[in-house]
């Protein structure tokens, strides 16, 4: 059974890389891949250093420390400060495989509120849900949380739409998740 890349070629990946404390030089903004690319479509290569992070299709955008604390309405966005870490590649990798700089370290740091001006921009309004008819995310199901099932009407999912990553402080969803649902709409 292949199981992917061999024991050396993920070595040599991850060669040069650190986990580095956040909240000290800089604070990170996680986003998945698609959010992140369209965010930069949005501002332009100079948003400020980029992470790109293959094996999770996540990018970490890099804001000056303490600015995203009360970052907690955005959905589709983690916001890594003072108690998180974060896995930072060498500042000469610029290529996969591994973590790598997809826009490189030398950058300044993004500006917060210009970031999450284009996250809001870009994430729009979430479809599906609207304030009257909010996600009780007390009452998924293991299958809506896996993404099998529509977060919003159960249904099996055979095409789908991101709701964004959401977290509870109980229940299944204690991690950041994303959620899905039908596409375009439910039935």
């Amino acid at each position: 059974m292949n199981t992917g890349a061999a024991p050396s070629d993920k070595a040599a990946a991850m060669a040069g890389t650190r986990l580095a404390p956040a909240g000290q030089d800089w604070d990170a903004v996680r986003v998945t891949r698609f959010v992140g690319l369209q965010v930069i479509e949005h501002l332009g290569p100079g948003i400020g250093p980029v992470i790109m992070d293959p094996a999770a299709r996540s990018m970490y955008f890099l804001v000056p420390p303490g600015t995203t604390r009360a970052w907690t309405d955005l959905p589709q966005c983690t916001t890594l400060g003072e108690t998180n870490h974060v896995v930072l590649p060498p500042q000469h990798k610029l290529t996969p495989p591994g973590p790598y700089w997809l826009i490189p370290a030398q950058q300044p740091l993004a500006s917060a509120p210009v970031l999450r001006e284009a996250l809001e921009t870009v994430l729009g309004p979430r479809p599906g849900t609207t304030p009257e008819t909010p996600l009780d995310l007390s009452r998924l199901t293991f299958d809506q949380i896996r993404g099998w099932n529509c977060a919003l009407c159960g249904t099996r999912l055979h095409r789908d739409r991101s709701l964004g990553t959401h977290r509870s402080n109980t229940g299944l969803l204690t991690e950041a998740t994303e959620l899905w649902a039908c596409a375009p709409a439910c039935p």
